[in-house]
């Protein structure tokens, strides 16, 4: 992570409200908040994707959870 700080928008009564948060941190929905350079940099070292965080997609294409709840196994990782 680096120390860039991201601009989003979030909800606030009829309107949006404006949020900065530093580059790493969990964004309003859960997401995490990734700088352009930051994000291109775990697209080469995670190659495979990712739902939440970086890497807990495998390799096969299958969802392997995130550090914020149980780890789901891919049998065919596990068989390899």
């Amino acid at each position: 992570m680096c120390k860039n700080t991201i601009t989003i928008y979030v909800p606030n009564g009829y309107g949006m409200k404006r949020v900065e948060s530093k580059c790493g941190n969990t964004g309003a929905y859960g997401e995490i908040l990734l700088y352009a350079n930051c994000e291109e940099k775990y697209v080469k070292q995670y190659p495979q994707g990712w739902r939440d965080v970086p890497g807990d997609i495998c390799k096969h294409g299958n969802y392997v959870g995130n550090s914020y709840c149980p780890d789901h196994i891919c049998g065919q990782c596990e068989d390899e």
